[in-house]
């Protein structure tokens, strides 16, 4: 049986939200613990109704809103290499330009657009310096009855990521349509689309294509919960497993007292198999949680539990069964906030054909503090993040990161 599964829910990010939105966080708080290879599993974000959209959307006042961000970064351990660490210190110059045509809410055609290069410089890895490229397209129709929306959206990004191990460069192309119709006044009806697809353009590792599909329904049964079934179907292409067959029967559930307590959670039966496996259909938990909660207008708490499914990017015919517990506290003062969050990820791999030798399971754990302040007119914004993080495993590391940064939005 496939251990506990656990797709995305992340607090701290309603995805498609933030990536059209203003200037996004610097230094990302519970969202710097999510690895590129894992990212490509949230593919499955067409029916995601967050409960936690960014703060970033505050800043947008209509039309084009721009601005620019620059961070400066230490990282002990940029190889992330268990024996002969290398120090590192990056500068990241990142200007971006928004565009939305009903920033106040309520057009029955809607069009959103974000694009945001990121300039890199390396202190002592000159030959990394470059130029990533981001930017989607959100189109949204909103009828009395009936909202259908439709993006894309593609982040090229140079970064150290765990599971594979050290530096990688690489790319994640994300786009699906989803939509939604109100049977009654208290019954909803949902289907969407995605598909999200990751390259890797350095080092002999291998991307993966997921790809997901949905129908779900919702009812009112009171003014704070939303309850329903759901059924997904996701299919999962890699050149290093081959393709992997998903289907799970779901119950999800939504509650929202007033301001105070949100709540998203799903949680059913999965049936899974792999093309490189003789096991056929094999059954196991599927599910997902988030969770916001505001103690007073001074002190918030969020936390998550995250299960990931990936082809592993360096290893063939392994699977990446990743579960990630994320908290964080956040206390509010006049013009700042202070953050402090923990975080631990298992990350079980699981082989799906012949494999040339064992490959060990991996821990991971992190730890961060986050300054944030306004520092004029609600326009420049300061942030500061010290980080450090242990893995053990295959391979052992441990590593700190220090970063500060300022953006502007005009």
């Amino acid at each position: 049986m496939p251990p506990l599964r656990l797709p995305s829910a992340t607090p701290l990010r309603g995805f498609v939200a933030a990536a059209f939105a203003g200037a996004p966080f610097l230094t990302s708080g519970l969202a710097s613990g999510q690895d590129f290879s894992l990212r490509v599993s949230d593919g499955n974000r067409a029916l995601t109704q967050t409960f936690f959209p960014s703060p970033a959307l505050a800043n947008l006042k209509g039309g084009f809103d721009f601005g620019v961000g620059a961070l400066l970064t230490y990282d002990s351990n940029f190889f992330l290499s268990e024996d002969y660490t290398v120090s590192e210190l990056t500068a990241d110059v990142n200007p971006w330009i928004t565009y939305r045509t009903d920033p106040e809410g309520g057009a029955e055609f809607s069009f959103e657009g974000r694009y945001a290069p990121s300039f890199l410089a390396y202190l002592n890895n000159e030959d990394l310096n470059g130029i990533n490229h981001s930017g989607g397209v959100l189109f949204k129709y909103a009828a009395t009855r009936t909202t259908i929306q439709v993006y894309a959206d593609y982040d090229e990004v140079s970064m150290a990521d765990r599971l594979v191990g050290g530096f990688i460069e690489g790319s994640i192309l994300g786009y699906g349509i989803s939509g939604s119709y109100q049977l009654g006044p208290r019954t909803a009806l949902l289907a969407g689309w995605s598909a999200s697809q990751s390259d890797y353009s350095s080092g002999a590792r291998s991307g993966s294509d997921i790809y997901t599909s949905e129908v779900a329904g919702l009812w009112d049964a009171t003014e704070r919960l939303r309850i329903g079934p759901s059924i997904t179907y996701t299919m999962t292409e890699s050149d290093s497993t081959g393709e992997r067959d998903a289907v799970a029967l779901l119950v999800k559930t939504r509650y929202q007292f007033g301001e105070r307590i949100l709540l998203d959670a799903a949680g059913g039966l999965e049936y899974s198999k792999n093309s490189r496996s003789n096991e056929g259909w094999e059954p196991g938990f599927t599910g997902r949680l988030a969770a916001d909660y505001m103690l007073s207008h001074l002190w918030t708490f969020r936390a998550g539990v995250r299960y990931s499914t990936v082809p592993s990017p360096n290893n063939l015919n392994y699977l990446v069964n990743d579960l990630s517990f994320t908290s964080a506290i956040v206390r509010n003062f006049e013009r700042s906030s202070l953050e402090l969050g923990v975080g631990v990820s298992f990350s079980d791999y699981e082989a799906v054909g012949v494999v040339v030798g064992n490959r060990e399971d991996d821990e991971f754990m992190n730890a961060y503090l986050t300054y944030r302040r306004n520092l004029y007119s609600d326009r420049v914004n300061f942030e500061s993040t010290v980080k450090c993080a242990t893995n053990t495993g295959q391979k052992d590391w441990s590593q700190w990161q220090i970063t500060t940064g300022i953006s502007v939005d005009y």
